[in-house]
């Protein structure tokens, strides 16, 4: 385990727990709302971030624990209601039949002609007891009876609804006094029948029809009931269930479905706090066999049971590709108990769920809607046997097909050795005729190259003779033609060279009196100057000459370096 996920006191944050490690601490920064408290060394993510926190520390294999797996499916029963300050009860007495009797108070002052509310309340009684002076037989459906806890005095309400309809068409108080209620139960575990009461169960009863003048409130107070009437309604609707699964083609969808082998990862719907879970949890860890369970807590009975199972069905539906088979658990009960796995939406849930489905519920004496359209084991150790069975088997059908095939790879490996040692064989038998073929072919084609050499040397010989000798004729005309040629061609460049020559030497001559005449030097001999700035540069234009500049004059024998005192530009024209 790496570290735990836990729900604190109010339910609204998530606490995540860890042991310092870089790279968690750099994936919890990516949640958003995250927090850490300093003090407890804890993370805190808001509880509507659990789908993100799942995903994130699943696969470093965290703890979560149960309330926080109800939270992610949707299960999480709301905290318990507190219960209702007891009421203070008028004074009553117990008479020989158990019935509840008012004492005498009624006032003796009243005028003759009015009653006194008790007086009205026992008038009324009388006259119901009157109309229903023996018991009667009554069928309904029991309502408030589990909030009653373990009270000795059962108060609860049986009600009648009409077909399709969720509101009832009318209700009636009921009691089942202590006495009678002990004496039931001895009773049904004499005949071995498998019965519970509970909320939800429609029951025969064999009730007296009563009023309690203290309140004026019409009741029935219970004296038995007849097991064989429920078990037999809930008979009849696991089959009308079960009827209605096989005309959608349903009944064995989820039975048909392939295991998959072996089966490691384990989603689990079951109580938490269950034997049946601990003794599932405690096999599958004395296996040593490497199970990723998953656990979602659900309701195994009682009111909440309907919709925590739809909600943890519809969770692992929406993740199936992320486990190899569902176990639905529960650590047995009476078949009454039992009786809220017959739903009508469970049982279509769980038929068209992509998950292999095991069902591990603890039926001993007889079977749901559930055992028959899915996987059944008798008890949850049962499943964690089965599902460990099926690891086994799997690891045994490996072992036997690697033997199996190391057995075959073998025997292959020999007869191909063998094969390949006939084979080289063969190979250096046929190799060793080929080759002295070759070797005598190889002979006679040396001998015919060796003759045919020597005849196309010898041809060859006498070819070069005779083109040598043309040759030397071709060659000795080709020369002297060559050099009257190469005679006549010198004189031509001879003439050639000399007219160029002579040409050189006029234009020469030309340039010669021209460069004396333009030789500056004939200028200055005249009488003019040659102007240059300090630097060497000839100045040419007034313009270019500045008041005070130095100049340096070059006359025909030297040089005179003076001044520009002042300058005077001649207008162009």
């Amino acid at each position: 385990m790496t570290g735990t996920v836990e729900l604190d006191a109010d339910g609204a944050n998530l606490v995540i727990r860890f042991p310092y490690r870089a790279d968690l601490v750099t994936e919890v920064k990516l949640l958003k709302a995250r927090r850490f408290d300093p003090r407890q060394k804890t993370w805190i993510v808001p509880a509507s971030d659990i789908d993100q926190v799942f995903a994130m520390f699943k696969r470093h294999l965290f703890e979560f624990a149960p309330d926080v797996m109800s939270l992610l499916a949707g299960t999480l029963g709301k905290p318990a209601a507190t219960k209702n300050p007891p009421t203070k009860k008028l004074p009553v007495e117990q008479q020989d039949d158990g019935r509840p009797s008012l004492k005498a108070t009624a006032a003796t002052t009243a005028a003759p002609d009015a009653l006194s509310v008790s007086a009205l309340n026992e008038r009324v009684r009388e006259a119901l007891r009157g109309k229903f002076p023996q018991s009667i037989w009554v069928v309904g459906e029991i309502v408030d009876f589990d909030k009653q806890g373990q009270r000795a005095t059962r108060f609860f309400t049986l009600i009648e609804k009409a077909q399709g309809e969720s509101r009832p068409l009318a209700r009636v108080d009921a009691i089942l006094f202590e006495r009678t209620l002990e004496a039931m139960l001895l009773r049904l575990n004499k005949t071995s029948t498998d019965f519970t009461l509970r909320d939800g169960l429609e029951v025969r009863m064999l009730v007296r029809v009563d009023l309690y003048p203290q309140t004026g409130r019409y009741q029935l107070i219970v004296e038995d009931i007849d097991p064989s009437f429920t078990l037999g309604k809930l008979a009849l609707s696991r089959e009308q269930i079960l009827r209605e699964l096989r005309d959608a083609g349903l009944a064995e969808r989820n039975l048909a479905l392939g295991l998959v082998i072996p089966p490691l990862r384990i989603g689990v719907l079951t109580s938490p706090d269950s034997d049946g879970w601990n003794d599932f949890l405690r096999h599958l860890q004395d296996a040593r066999t490497g199970f990723d369970i998953t656990l979602l807590p659900v309701s195994v009975q009682g009111a909440l049971l309907k919709d925590n199972v739809l909600n943890g069905l519809a969770w692992f539906a929406a993740r199936a590709n992320q486990f190899d088979a569902l176990c639905i658990l529960r650590g047995g009960g009476s078949r009454t108990d039992l009786a809220g796995f017959d739903d009508r939406d469970i049982a279509f849930a769980v038929a068209r769920h992509p998950i292999k489905i095991v069902i591990g519920i603890g039926h001993q004496r007889d079977r749901s809607i559930l055992d028959e359209i899915a996987h059944s084991e008798k008890t949850p150790t049962a499943v964690a046997e089965f599902l460990v069975r099926c690891v086994e088997d799997a690891r045994s059908s490996v072992r036997e097909r690697a033997a199996h095939l190391q057995g075959v790879v073998i025997a292959h490996l020999l007869r191909a050795s063998r094969d390949l040692d006939h084979s080289g064989h063969l190979l250096n038998r046929s190799a060793r005729t080929l080759l002295q073929e070759a070797k005598a072919q190889l002979q006679t084609i040396a001998r015919d190259v060796h003759r045919e050499s020597l005849r196309c040397l010898t041809m060859a010989g006498s070819n070069l003779t005779r083109s040598a000798l043309g040759l030397s004729s071709a060659a000795f005309v080709r020369c002297a033609r060559a050099r009257s040629e190469q005679q006549n061609t010198a004189s031509r460049l001879i003439r050639a060279a000399e007219r160029r020559l002579e040409q050189g030497a006029d234009r020469l001559e030309q340039k010669s009196a021209r460069q004396r005449l333009l030789d500056p030097a004939r200028v200055l001999g005249r009488g003019f100057a040659l102007i240059r700035s300090a630097d060497g540069r000839i100045l040419s234009e007034a313009a270019r000459i500045h008041p005070n500049q130095t100049l340096v004059l070059q006359l025909r024998d030297g040089t005179v370096h003076t001044k520009a005192e002042s300058i005077n530009l001649e207008p162009t024209s």
